[in-house]
């Protein structure tokens, strides 16, 4: 027998508690699933949700429900089959977005039925509100305004109002009171893609749209559209009623690791960087027939200067060129540093969906106009290779 070396034995120790052969410890924290120097221990993929608007969407496009794209136990199956231990669900907040800023029951029980159907699948979960009091799916479809919705829709007033941020303050404690004995929940995501560096108010009374980090916390000091002061808070918040369950946190930027030094990942036990990162986006986002190649160092991801970290999202559209090569590539420099990583997106399984909007379905193969899933699609290859890395799994307390 080999010698071990110490990475190999901490890893090993680490993962005893979930009733792997040969381990004889246990594990004593959900925080040692992001632990970077034993890990990666968490990999698998994205599923994106947002609020249903029957004039936009009409009643069949992402299903009858308050909340859509509908997700197919079949398709969480599928996702725990092929090697993934990991769902980070982007979910809308469960508190209204527009003032009165109020729970709102219906989308509290879709979260909730989406955690247990990833725990009965297999699958460890990181909650993260993409949307929130005073935050609408909108302001990521900035440039659709007037097309496909009304720009009023889009609403940023999170970062303007403090009680847009009260709001987002009691929704993370609701939250973390249901969700921390869940045996599956890896972790909270504070909020997905903050984007207060565009979307806040600027000086000329339109939306600031500074991408410069030092210019950006300047500017926002002492303001509502501190992100990193919210985050703080929102933290507190959570550790005053769920001291064990990790806390991710995304920077400014849309999540973009460029900001990362304006966070204070100190300011409470147990913080998480999640980076998202698409670059070289040209490629990542060709379109169809654009045939945009990428070049060898292009899938390399710099580490950031962080003790804990993990990659919460990246992808490729499934036409691109070589997109497993840049797949591998990708995640073999995460691998390295020892990050847990989820890529964007898994399949739902609502074809009503999926049929028209799969850049990023991986499962429906290189060809551009494929309208429905194929066999052994090439990125889907990849990631079970990728995948079947995995060692753990959540032990359910749930009965099928």
């Amino acid at each position: 027998m080999t010698q071990l070396d110490r990475r190999s034995v901490l890893a090993a120790a680490g993962l005893a508690s979930l009733g792997l052969p040969g381990c004889a410890r246990a594990e004593t924290s959900r925080l040692e699933l992001w632990n970077n120097a034993t890990g990666p221990h968490l990999r698998g993929a994205v599923l994106a949700q947002r609020r249903v608007f029957l004039e936009l969407d009409g009643p069949e496009f992402l299903g009858p429900g308050p909340v859509g794209v509908p997700v197919t136990d079949e398709a969480l199956r599928a996702l725990a089959a092929g090697g993934a231990n990991l769902v980070v669900l982007s979910h809308p907040g469960t508190v209204a977005e527009w003032a009165p800023y109020v729970p709102d029951p219906r989308v509290e029980d879709h979260l909730n039925d989406m955690v247990r159907r990833c725990e009965l699948a297999g699958l460890y979960v990181v909650i993260g509100f993409r949307t929130g009091p005073g935050r609408s799916e909108f302001t990521f479809h900035r440039g659709g305004a007037g097309s496909w919705f009304p720009a009023s829709m889009i609403n940023d007033d999170v970062w303007r109002s403090t009680e847009a941020q009260d709001g987002w303050d009691m929704m993370w404690r609701r939250t973390a009171m249901r969700f921390r004995d869940r045996a599956n929940v890896a972790g909270y995501l504070l909020m997905v893609e903050p984007n207060a560096n565009q979307a806040a108010p600027g000086p000329d009374g339109g939306d600031l749209d500074q991408w410069d980090p030092a210019l950006l916390a300047e500017h926002v000091a002492g303001t509502p559209a501190d992100w990193p002061a919210l985050a703080r808070r929102l933290a507190a918040v959570i550790r005053e009623h769920d001291t064990e369950t990790p806390i991710l946190v995304n920077p400014d930027g849309y999540g973009h690791s460029s900001f990362a030094g304006l966070l204070d990942l100190n300011s409470a036990p147990g913080l998480v960087l999640a980076l998202h990162d698409y670059s070289p986006r040209a490629y990542t986002h060709q379109g169809r027939g654009a045939n945009i190649s990428f070049a060898r160092g292009d899938a390399e991801f710099l580490p950031p200067d962080a003790e804990r970290w993990m990659m919460g999202e990246f992808g490729v559209a499934r036409w691109a060129p070589n997109a497993p090569r840049y797949l591998r590539r990708r995640v073999e420099s995460l691998e390295r540093a020892g990050a847990g990583w989820a890529m964007f997106r898994w399949n739902s399984g609502w074809r009503g969906y999926e049929d028209r909007e799969n850049t990023f379905n991986p499962v429906y193969g290189a060809n551009p106009d494929a309208v429905t899933p194929v066999d052994e699609a090439p990125l889907v290859v990849t990631l079970q290779d990728l995948w079947r890395r995995n060692r753990i799994r959540p032990q359910s307390l749930l009965r099928r």
